[in-house]
């Protein structure tokens, strides 16, 4: 994870432990309410954070491209195989 901008909000715990998220927080992320979020221990504190969703995690492991020249060359030997296409080989 890695932080663009660092900006220390300061919130209130009310009953039940419950805090609000800024509305300046809110928009930035487009948080929602029902939204779940990701709750990250650390030793100083915590850190709330939305969750990857797959597509963006694939997105940040490997190239953009990737998965598209993997799902063609799938389809193309899918179709090698199945005698829709020949192979041409020297």
């Amino acid at each position: 994870m890695v932080l663009m901008e660092e900006e220390t909000l300061r919130v209130r715990v009310g009953k039940r432990f419950t805090i609000t998220i800024p509305k300046k927080v809110r928009e930035k992320l487009s948080i929602k309410e029902g939204d779940e979020l990701d709750v990250i221990l650390l030793d100083s504190g915590f850190i709330l954070k939305k969750p990857t969703s797959l597509i963006e995690f694939i997105d940040n492991v490997k190239p953009a491209g990737t998965i598209k020249m993997f799902l063609k060359e799938r389809d193309k030997e899918g179709s090698i195989e199945s005698g829709r296409v020949e192979e041409l080989t020297e």
